[in-house]
């Protein structure tokens, strides 16, 4: 067996995975905030690596592993939005947005992919976890459109 990433990943379990995505979610916060535009452009490759550890991890749930994905990336863009420095006007929500989408194409692959593997769920339970994930990330996306406009953090 080669010692690969995708091996260690794939053998990691999911409590594993999660503390790791909560480590890296919040190194990014803290990066956002302290280096004002940093978090924001970290966020197509946090995000994407976020969603593969938990679609790689051990765990066979597909349901969970779309749930989680969609949760862990509701908290990095509300984690962006609330405690990401400078100013916070429309045009800078615009800009979280635009990276926001440029980092979900990919994870909704990653998601894909991973649940698709997995031969051993019904494929009735794989289409319903991808579109649990659309959901749980459409629904965060219209009820925390706005959240954070007009804050002026480290100004």
């Amino acid at each position: 067996m080669s010692l690969s990433l995708r091996n260690l990943t794939r053998k990691l379990p999911l409590g594993a995975a999660l503390s790791l995505d909560l480590l890296l979610l919040v190194c990014n916060s803290l990066n956002g905030h302290y280096n004002a535009p940093a978090g924001i452009l970290y966020t197509p490759i946090v995000v994407p690596l976020v969603v593969w550890l938990i679609a790689f991890s051990r765990n066979r749930n597909p349901i969970l592993k779309a749930v989680l994905s969609g949760c862990l990336i509701s908290l990095h863009d509300i984690s962006i939005k609330l405690y990401g420095g400078g100013m916070h006007d429309p045009q800078g929500q615009g800009v979280v947005h635009l990276f926001l989408f440029i980092a979900l194409l990919p994870s909704f692959l990653i998601l894909v992919a991973a649940v698709d593997q997995d031969g051993s769920t019904k494929p009735k339970v794989r289409r319903v976890a991808k579109l649990l994930f659309v959901v749980l990330v459409g629904i965060h996306l219209v009820v925390t459109s706005d959240l954070g406009a007009g804050q002026c953090i480290n100004c």
